[in-house]
């Protein structure tokens, strides 16, 4: 009887450590040093997605990739994100990419510079700095250049060789370029847009503008004067979150009770609407995006979808054309500013992973 007691229990403790300790990891790793990202897999039958719609209800029908973001220093920890899991969709038509995105964030950062009305007679501060409430939210998706992967840095879309590689900036490091998109909740998002990049050894540039282009977002300070450029038609009584270019007029300080309005919020860009829908998109302004911020249930946080014609005739734009695969990394950020501070720099990075093109999910 004791024995049989004995080889119960035994069994017992055996099964408890074969249930406790399980694969320990994600992906079949066992543990973060051995975390193993999914490639995401793009659906090639179907339908391509509304623009209009972040739920349109074709991404409900194919399968989702989980990304995980923030938990290795070497691509970044945002201390407002810190270690999480977004998830990726993507489907290839014909002619078109569309990837989408959803990801936890616990509050919407919709203001970004802004400009504040002071306390002193005619006095407005520009508040472009994190900590005084500026910066705004962020998604990137950096692609292989398919030039970056010398013999002695295969370095491809892994950002973690490009963090900062040039001072203040990102850049490449494996002898070629990336192919970068980057949305912002407060200047490119009300504009329907991504910022399209093209990085270098020398640094995270944008795509180069025509001359005299057209610009979804415009700076509103007028740094000489220390006074925003343009103001609502409303004045005073205007408190969204987005100035429009149809609803502008040049600031003007007299006759309007401005200094009775202490602490007043004015807008730090104009929004122009009508750029995403050129005929034939600037190379920078290429990437159409849609985004929705959720903040009915937790876990709150963003939903992106971005589209982008497969091969766009830019020499700065990757060519998806024909691919089976490419090389991405994505990364999030909370408060993100352009400026060089600390606060930029604290992205919630992935390891790089494959989106796929040369099989269905269906």
């Amino acid at each position: 009887m004791k024995n049989l007691l004995y080889l119960f229990m035994v069994l017992m403790l055996f099964g408890l450590l074969v249930g406790c300790g399980g694969d320990g990891g994600t992906n079949g790793g066992n543990g973060d040093d051995e975390y193993i990202q999914a490639n995401l897999v793009a659906s090639l039958t179907a339908a391509a997605p509304s623009m209009t719609n972040i739920d349109d209800p074709v991404w409900a029908t194919i399968d989702s990739t989980p990304v995980r973001v923030g938990f290795d220093d070497a691509y970044g920890v945002n201390p407002n994100l810190v270690d999480d899991t977004l998830m990726m969709w993507a489907i290839r038509t014909n002619d078109m990419i569309y990837l989408r995105a959803r990801w936890k964030d616990f509050t919407a950062d919709l203001k970004g510079t802004h400009i504040r009305k002071s306390g002193f007679v005619g006095g407005w501060e520009y508040i472009n700095t994190a900590d005084a409430g500026g910066g705004e939210d962020a998604f990137f998706i950096v692609f292989d250049g398919l030039d970056n992967d010398s013999d002695t840095i295969p370095e491809r879309a892994d950002c973690a060789t490009m963090c900062h590689a040039a001072q203040n900036m990102m850049a490449t490091t494996g002898g070629g370029h990336v192919d970068a998109w980057a949305w912002k909740s407060a200047t490119s998002n009300p504009a329907y847009l991504s910022i399209d990049q093209w990085w270098s050894a020398t640094g995270n540039f944008n795509d180069p503008d025509p001359l005299n282009p057209r610009q979804p977002y415009i700076d509103n300070w007028n740094s000489s004067l220390v006074i925003p450029r343009w103001m609502h038609t409303d004045d005073t009584a205007y408190t969204g979150l987005y100035l429009y270019i149809d609803d502008t007029v040049r600031y003007q300080y007299v006759g309007y009770g401005w200094d009775e309005k202490i602490g007043y919020i004015m807008p730090g860009h104009i929004i122009d609407t009508t750029v995403y829908k050129d005929a034939i998109p600037q190379s920078r302004w290429n990437v159409r995006t849609i985004a929705s911020y959720d903040s009915t249930s937790a876990p709150y946080g963003w939903t992106a979808v971005f589209a982008r014609l497969l091969n766009t005739s830019y020499s700065d734009d990757v060519n998806l054309t024909g691919l089976d695969s490419i090389q991405v990394t994505v990364a999030v950020t909370n408060h993100h500013t352009d400026i060089t501070d600390d606060t930029w720099r604290e992205h919630s990075g992935s390891y790089p992973f494959y989106i796929v093109f040369n099989r269905s999910t269906q």
